[in-house]
This record gives structure tokens, C-alpha cells and sequence, in this order.
């Protein structure tokens, strides 16, 4: 049976995380790490004891070269915030300047942290999962962390990390503490160019997300499908990409950020 949770939000290392979350149906919401990269596991967990601070310091972007051996998103620019060590790879628009792409990128992550925030604190079940490919962290460090996070939040907040170990198969199944799962095996993956796959072992990783589930409230079901069908009708009527965009973008409302 699968374990269920009023909210799920992915904490890294990278995309991968989401992706899994959003095949698995236990991403309800983007949130601020959904498509993040880079920056250590106790970086992020700082972030979320001081409430994000610099996360997104204009004084600490900086330009960062894109790698030839790793996947490439070619839509956007990539900056490096030098203090946090966090890569965004997905929200600069590719060729604009950093001044001017900069104010829609702040304003959609303060949207995000934001309800990522008040989701935590209103919700009785919260999980948080880590998966990454190129990290393993120790136990004591994990556990300093997940005690921190519910300290701050003054509840019982679930972990689950993922982690690559070199070698280690088969999966390794370890409960470090009532709140924290924790899951070791050799994830990484490589395709036939040499270039290391996005999502790792998928046949070992996905059945650990199938694990779990999050709830979605009837209401939300029903007001999201409502609106994806309204904008869908009124957009048969618009001769013009574009406008069809915002206008799906309006209508949708606060579900843009879902899925």
C-alpha cells in the first residue's frame, strides 16, 4: 500500500526528482527546487531554515557555462548564484539579458516559495524527497538536517533520500529514523554517445516513487479540470498562437504552476 501525503515537494538534486514526482502523480505543485541543480544538500536545507535568503541575490548571478557531456536545455541561458552554489538551468530566457529576464524569474520563485511555505505549514502529512546521482550523504548529516527542517516547521516532516552509491547493488533499504527512508544503489546511467542519462536507472528508481502518493483535494481536481477545458474551448476560436497562450495562461490561474 502505497504511503500517502497531503503534499510532496522535491528537494533535488536536480530535475530528475521532479520528473520522477510528476510520473509517480505526487507532484502537486511546482516548488522552488523542482528544476534546480548543483548546490550541496546542506545548502538547500539552509535555504529552507532562513527562509531562501539570497537564493535569488541579483549581486550573486553569474554566467555559467553549459557542459557537452551532460543534457542541454537550449531555451534558456544558465546562471550560477556563486554564494548558495545553486544552477538555474531552466528560467532564463536564452539571449536576454540578465536585467531583463531577471524581475519574471524573482517574481515566479517568490511565488513558489511562498506556497511552498504555507503548503508545509497547513498540511498534516508532509514528505520531502531527495534524489540525486552524484551524491552521497552521510546519515548523521541527513539526520541533523530532517530534525532542523521540523524544528522550524514545528511538526513531523517525512524524508526520503535517494542517493547514487558507486558499485552497490542490489537497492539498499535503510530506516535511519522514524521520519527518514533511505535508499543507496548505483543509479547512475549512460547513453550511447557517453552523455549521462537524466533520469539514472529508471527501472530501479520509479517503483521507489510508485511508493508513495499525494492527495489531491476533490475541489482542485475539479476547478483545474474545469479551467483546462474552459481555456481549450475558447482557444478553438483564436486564430493566433500567441494570444492563445495568454489566454490559456489567464484562464489556468494559479493552476500554471501545476505539473
Amino acid at each position: 500500500m502505497r504511503q500517502k501525503y497531503d503534499i510532496v515537494y522535491s528537494m533535488g538534486h536536480d530535475c530528475a526528482c521532479a520528473m520522477y514526482m510528476k510520473s509517480a502523480h505526487l507532484r502537486l505543485c511546482s516548488g522552488p527546487f523542482d528544476w534546480l541543480a548543483h548546490s550541496p544538500f546542506e545548502k538547500r536545507i539552509d535555504l529552507i531554515i532562513n527562509d531562501f535568503q539570497d537564493f535569488l541575490n541579483r549581486d550573486y548571478l553569474e554566467p555559467l557555462e553549459k557542459r557537452p557531456d551532460r543534457p542541454n536545455d537550449e531555451n534558456c541561458d544558465y546562471y550560477a548564484n556563486t554564494k548558495t552554489e545553486v544552477f538555474f538551468y531552466h528560467d532564463f530566457p536564452i539571449g536576454v539579458p540578465l536585467d531583463e529576464s531577471y524581475p519574471a524569474v524573482l517574481e515566479k520563485y517568490n511565488r513558489r516559495i511562498k506556497r511552498f511555505y504555507d503548503n508545509i505549514n497547513k498540511s498534516k502529512r508532509v514528505l520531502i524527497i531527495y534524489f540525486s546521482q552524484f551524491t552521497t550523504t552521510p546519515d548523521d548529516v541527513v539526520l541533523d538536517a530532517a530534525n532542523r527542517v521540523c524544528k522550524k516547521f514545528g511538526k513531523q516532516i517525512d524524508f526520503l533520500i535517494i542517493e547514487h552509491a558507486e558499485n552497490v547493488m542490489p537497492v539498499v533499504k535503510r530506516q535511519i529514523a522514524k521520519n527518514v527512508t533511505r535508499y543507496s544503489f548505483h543509479i547512475q546511467q549512460y547513453d550511447e554517445n557517453g552523455k549521462q542519462a537524466l533520469l539514472g536507472n529508471q527501472k530501479l528508481v520509479k517503483p521507489i516513487f510508485l511508493k508513495y502518493a499525494a492527495r489531491k483535494p476533490l475541489s482542485t481536481i475539479i476547478e483545474r479540470e474545469f479551467r483546462r477545458r474552459l481555456s481549450d474551448v475558447i482557444c478553438m476560436f483564436l486564430p493566433f498562437r500567441t494570444l492563445r497562450g495568454k489566454i490559456k495562461y489567464r484562464i489556468r490561474g494559479r493552476f500554471n504552476d501545476v505539473y
